[in-house]
């Protein structure tokens, strides 16, 4: 039989974060894992480095987690995902960095596997929703359950959504108002890029966390029957805020849609007039660039070679042919 691993484990070196709760009053406090406390009636929550090889080396050596959890917890499907196994809820989400600027790589997953008594959850980069947990536990707010804290994160991480769609929303608002304002031109160009940025940031966000509220909600379905009411309740409340977080995503991808359509009919209409300035300039003028090419001809016979007053006639007969080119154009009503 393989022995098992035993490795030099300090905390924070594979555990980021771990708390027993005390049932009934719901009071936390931070714990050690090397032993892990007993739960007593209460329950414990642990949050992995998933990339600290040592996680695995204190996982394996003290059996907190089935084999074919632990091992899902590890090695699992990366992609967004909620399920029954072997009477524990496997899981992962989408989370946002602890410094997300809107870029693809910048969403990581966040693992996790609850059990009666046990949550464990793991990140591969530290992950904002895992902060706004902590902080929210240090100010003394803790959930009843281990299920209830599974759906106080999935409710952090809606939050943390709605609050950078509501940024977007700003943000195209702001430019609505701009392009929507006739004095306003200058900003053209600007907005127009910005536009393209927000509208790649909202289709980031759509394909990363539109999976969320449909996980929840079929992984809603399938609980096992150690769920408290609490914590369901919590998860369907998480899985209604994902949906109208999508909801709100595609209004803002739609708003930017029909800006960039508004501004490219400003751009065109704006076009069009400079076109119209120059066929008319080019109208006006094409009589008399035709009467100076005649007059500049240089040959014998042009009238008024002998004439002193010749070339303000002819400067007369090009401003009227102007003026008469004009007037034609009026009565025709050609702009």
């Amino acid at each position: 039989m393989r022995a098992k691993p035993t490795v030099s484990f300090r905390f924070g070196d594979a555990v980021a974060a771990a708390y027993h709760f005390d049932p009934g009053s719901g009071a936390c406090r931070q714990t050690g894992v090397d032993p892990l406390p007993a739960t007593d009636g209460g329950w414990v929550w642990l949050h992995l480095k998933l990339t600290d090889i040592r996680g695995r080396h204190w996982l394996a050596r003290h059996e907190v987690l089935p084999p074919a959890v632990a091992q899902w917890l590890l090695d699992g499907p990366d992609r967004v995902q909620m399920q029954r196994l072997d009477g524990w809820l496997v899981g992962a989400a989408n989370g946002l960095h602890h410094d997300f600027a809107f870029e693809p790589d910048q969403i990581g997953r966040l693992r996790f596997c609850v059990g009666p008594h046990l949550l464990v959850t793991g990140r591969r980069h530290p992950l904002r929703v895992v902060d706004e947990i902590r902080r929210s536990l240090d100010a003394g707010s803790a959930p009843a359950t281990a299920l209830g804290m599974l759906a106080l994160i999935a409710g952090h991480l809606a939050a943390e959504a709605e609050a950078t769609v509501e940024k977007l929303m700003d943000e195209v608002d702001a430019i609505e108002d701009r392009v929507l304002d006739d004095r306003t031109t200058s900003r053209t160009i600007e907005d127009r890029q910005a536009l393209g940025r927000i509208r790649r940031r909202a289709a980031t966000l759509r394909r990363h966390l539109l999976p969320e509220g449909a996980v929840v909600a079929a992984g809603l379905a399938d609980l096992p029957d150690w769920a408290d009411p609490a914590g369901r309740a919590g998860l369907a409340a998480a899985a209604e805020r994902f949906h109208r977080v999508a909801r709100s995503i595609d209004e803002v991808i739609d708003r930017t849609r029909l800006l960039q359509e508004e501004l490219a009919a400003q751009r065109a209409e704006a076009m069009n007039r400079s076109l119209l300035v120059l066929a008319v300039l080019t109208a006006i003028f094409l009589p008399m660039t035709l009467i100076t090419g005649i007059f500049g001809m240089n040959v014998a016979g042009l009238p008024g070679l002998q004439d002193a007053s010749a070339f303000l006639w002819v400067m007369v007969l090009i401003l009227a042919a102007g003026v008469a080119t004009l007037a034609l154009m009026f009565w025709r009503r050609m702009f």
